[in-house]
C-alpha cells in the first residue's frame, strides 16, 4: 500500500509525462477507501450508543431519562450520517468514472462559443463561470433532501430544530445569493492571477487565496452573519458588568457584547468571539436561558475562550493553516501543467479550474491525514484555554457549563476513541471533565 502512495506521489509530481498513470484509478480507490474508513468509524461509534450505562464522570449530573434520549439522538444521527456518507460518495464517484464532469464542461464550452454572454472576458473565462455554476448548484440540489430531512425530521423529532420552511428558504436564497456576490468575482480574480502568472503560479496563487481567505474570515461575523440573525446589544446589566470585569482582568480589548437569536433556528446553543484588534463577544440567546441565573457559567466558558486568546491559539492556527496553504500551493504549480492527469479524467482542456478540481481530489489521502493532525493541535490548545480558566478559579463552574451545554444539546456521552481521534477538533466532554479534576487534585495536594 505504501509503495503504491509512493508510487503515484512520484508519478504526480513528476515532470515527465506518463499516460500509464491511472490518475482517475487513484482518485476512485482513494474515496472507495476514506468511505470506507469512515463508515467503519460511524459502526464502531454506533455501538457506544447501545451501551446502557452513564460514564462515571456524568453519572452525579446525568439523569437516567437524559442519557436515553442522548443515545437515540445519537443512534440517529448516526443512521443519517452513514446513509448520506454512501448516497454521496455513490454520487461523487459515479460522475467521475462515467466522465460525466469533462462532458460537462464541453456543453458549457459549446454554450459559451454559441452565446458569449460577456464578450470583455475570455472564453475559458465565461466556461469556468458557468461550469462553476452548474457544479454549485448540483451539489446544492443533492445536498437539499438531507438538509431537509436532517432539519425537519431528526432535529424536529428531538426537540431542536425552530426553523419554518420560510425561514429555511429564504436562508438557501440568501446564502446562493452570497455566494454569487463572493464567488464570481473571487473566481475572475483568480482566473487572472494563474493565467498571468507563469513560472510563479504557485507563489501568486498561494498568496491570492490566502489573502481572500484572510479577508473573508474579517468580513464574515460584521457583514454576512447579520444577514441571517439579529444581534442585539447584552441587556443583561450585572451579566455583562462581570463579563467586562473579566476581559478588564486577563488585558482582553473588549468592544462589545452581542446576543445573536441562535433560537429561531435551533435550540443549540454557543458563544464566540471576533475582530483582530478590538473583540466582539457574541453569546446565543438559548445558551443565556440554558444557564439563567448561572452568570458564573457563562463566565468560566469566556475565561475559556480569552485563554486561547491569551496563548494565541488563534494566530498559531492561521499561520499553521498559511504553511498548509502554502505547500498545497506550490504542489498545485507542480502539477498543473500535467496533460497526463487531464486526459486521465477525459479531459482534453487544461482550463485552471478543471486543474484545481483534479488536484483536490487527487490530495484527498493527504487532506486526511492533515486533519488528523490539526485535530491533534486543536485538541491540545483546548485543553490549554481549559486549563487557563482553571487558573482563574473556574474549574467547577466550567465543568458544570460543559456539562450543562453537553446535554441540552444531546451529545455523545460515550466516544469511541477511534472516531472521535478522526471526527473531533476538541477533546471529549469525559476527557475534558478528567482533564479539569486531575489538575485540581494535584493543586491541592501541592499547596
Amino acid at each position: 500500500m505504501l509503495s503504491w502512495l509512493r508510487s503515484f506521489s512520484a508519478s504526480l509530481f513528476s515532470s515527465e509525462e506518463n499516460e500509464s498513470t491511472p490518475y482517475l484509478h487513484y482518485v476512485l480507490f482513494f474515496q472507495a477507501g476514506i468511505s470506507a474508513v469512515e463508515l467503519y468509524l460511524d459502526w464502531r461509534q454506533r455501538k457506544c450508543y447501545e451501551l446502557k450505562h452513564i460514564p462515571k464522570e456524568l453519572e452525579k449530573q446525568v439523569k437516567p431519562e437524559k442519557f436515553q434520549q442522548a443515545q437515540k439522538y445519537g443512534k440517529d444521527k448516526n443512521t443519517f450520517s452513514m446513509v448520506s456518507e454512501l448516497i454521496q460518495t455513490g454520487v461523487h464517484m459515479t460522475l467521475f468514472a462515467t466522465y460525466s464532469l469533462p462532458r460537462l464542461w464541453n456543453y458549457c464550452s459549446q454554450i459559451i462559443e454559441k452565446y458569449s454572454f460577456v464578450n470583455i472576458l475570455p472564453a475559458e473565462l465565461q466556461t469556468t463561470l458557468l461550469y462553476s455554476s452548474v457544479l454549485f448548484l448540483g451539489s446544492k440540489l443533492i445536498s437539499l433532501p438531507f438538509s431537509i430531512y436532517n432539519t425537519f425530521v431528526l432535529e424536529q423529532k428531538y426537540g431542536f430544530n425552530k426553523t419554518t420552511g420560510k425561514l429555511f428558504v429564504r436562508d438557501i436564497v440568501t446564502g446562493t445569493l452570497i455566494s454569487a456576490v463572493i464567488g464570481y468575482p473571487s473566481l475572475i480574480g483568480l482566473w487572472y492571477v494563474l493565467e498571468l502568472s507563469g513560472p510563479k503560479l504557485w507563489l501568486y496563487f498561494w498568496l491570492f487565496t490566502s489573502s481572500l481567505s484572510i479577508l473573508l474570515a474579517l468580513i464574515y461575523p460584521p457583514l454576512i452573519m447579520p444577514l441571517f440573525n439579529k444581534f442585539q446589544p447584552l441587556q443583561d446589566e450585572k451579566l455583562r458588568h462581570e463579563i467586562e470585569e473579566l476581559a478588564m482582568q486577563v488585558g482582553f480589548p473588549l468592544n462589545k457584547i452581542y446576543v445573536m437569536d441562535g433560537s429561531k433556528r435551533t435550540s443549540h446553543s454557543n458563544a464566540f468571539m471576533y475582530g483582530i484588534w478590538k473583540k466582539g463577544i457574541v453569546l446565543y440567546d438559548s445558551l443565556l436561558e440554558q444557564n439563567k441565573d448561572h452568570n458564573e457559567r457563562i463566565l468560566a466558558v469566556l475565561a475559556h475562550e480569552m485563554g486561547h486568546w491569551k496563548m494565541r491559539h488563534t494566530q498559531k492556527m492561521l499561520v499553521i493553516g498559511l504553511l498548509h496553504s502554502l505547500v498545497l500551493s506550490w504542489s498545485y504549480g507542480k502539477i498543473a501543467n500535467n496533460d497526463s492527469m487531464y486526459r486521465s479524467f477525459g479531459f482534453d482542456t487544461k482550463a485552471h479550474i478543471i486543474g484545481l478540481l483534479l488536484f483536490s481530489e487527487l490530495l484527498t489521502p493527504l487532506d486526511s491525514v492533515l486533519s488528523l493532525i490539526m485535530n491533534f493541535i486543536s485538541r491540545r490548545f483546548e485543553y490549554s484555554a481549559d486549563e487557563y480558566a482553571k487558573n482563574m478559579g473556574y474549574s467547577p463552574f466550567l465543568i458544570e457549563a460543559l456539562t450543562t451545554l453537553h446535554l441540552e444539546n444531546l451529545s455523545t456521552m460515550h466516544p469511541d476513541p477511534l472516531y472521535s481521534l478522526y471526527h473531533n477538533s476538541h477533546p471529549t466532554l469525559t476527557e475534558r471533565i478528567h482533564a479539569l479534576e486531575k489538575n485540581n487534585l494535584e493543586t491541592k495536594k501541592n499547596q
